[in-house]
């Protein structure tokens, strides 16, 4: 019997539980990533500076007829989104689509209206507006905008050049002289 215990006790330490193998284990491998979620609106022209900020003037409208109009050069806008359920842009006005005269809050002889136009494909594009209110559109998530969707952004003004109500042989403007200004923001939200 002392034989058999021995015997035993060297069967049972040759074999543990937890050595015993499966003729057909398998293996399992969990392999994860992320990527971040990158929405943004560029000025294609100044991507590689990252420059957020774009400035248009038209220059001295004073001796421009308030029946002509002013275009400013085209520039264009690259929106960037990799959010599958695509994203937001607002665009808005902090004078509600008029330039106002330095140290006033616009009104009558005070502010210059002024329209935007947005040009591009897949959607981004609408024709010239003033900005009275912020304009908001939605875009679902596409390939385009994973690569990068261009759009051109142009501005018009009327001149502010018009005939004395006194005597028409004599010019003058429809605004006190001064500088005006306004700012357009694009904001872009992943959805």
């Amino acid at each position: 019997m002392n034989k058999f215990i021995i015997a035993a006790a060297a069967v049972a330490l040759a074999t543990p539980a937890a050595a015993q193998i499966s003729p057909n284990q398998d293996l399992t491998i969990n392999v994860n990533a992320s990527v971040a979620g990158q929405c943004g609106v560029f000025n294609q022209s100044n991507v590689a500076g990252g420059n957020p900020v774009t400035t248009i003037n038209f220059g001295d409208l004073a001796a421009t007829p308030a029946a002509n109009t002013v275009t400013a050069p085209a520039f264009s806008a690259l929106y960037i989104c990799n959010s599958a359920n695509g994203f937001s842009r607002a665009i808005s006005s902090a004078n509600g689509g008029s330039l106002w005269r330095a140290g006033t809050s616009g009104g009558a002889n005070n502010a210059i209206p002024y329209t935007l136009q947005h040009g591009g494909g897949s959607g981004l594009g609408f024709a010239a507006q003033q900005l009275t209110a912020t304009r908001t559109d939605t875009f679902g998530g596409s390939a385009a905008y994973l690569a990068g969707q261009a759009g051109s952004i142009t501005l018009r003004v009327n001149g502010v050049q018009v005939p004395s109500a006194a005597n028409a042989a004599f010019n003058t403007t429809s605004v006190f002289a001064g500088n005006y200004a306004d700012v357009v923001t694009v904001d872009i939200t992943a959805n």
